[in-house]
């Protein structure tokens, strides 16, 4: 894929790094596939905090399901970091992963 602006595929990849993706989506808020692969990466790592969170929150309340968090949680990473390479390659190629139930957040297609 060619570059249109310079750093544009080091923004797209930006995009997918959790919390880095705040980056790309204020340096690119004028290219629109970069504004888009920021916001999914976003909504992404959101749902992995969601996760995260309701899964502490469980564990709390419920001491007797507090052993399974670290293999709940180890899942989700492992999930997340999948995803985001997924992502990240089909960003380069030029192309967008919709992820079912959290794509349609990023915006319009």
């Amino acid at each position: 894929m060619a570059d249109s602006a310079p750093g544009r595929s080091t923004m797209l990849v930006l995009s997918y790094l959790a919390v880095l993706a705040i980056v790309p989506l204020l340096a690119y808020r004028f290219d629109r596939e970069v504004r888009w692969h920021a916001r999914n990466g976003l909504m992404l790592f959101g749902a992995v905090l969601a996760v995260s969170v309701a899964a502490t929150a469980v564990g709390i309340i419920l001491p007797a399901f507090s052993c399974a968090y670290g293999i709940l949680m180890f899942l989700v990473v492992v999930v997340y970091v999948v995803i985001a390479i997924l992502a990240i390659v089909k960003a380069l190629d030029g192309q967008r992963l919709i992820v079912p139930g959290i794509s349609r957040f990023a915006g319009t297609r």
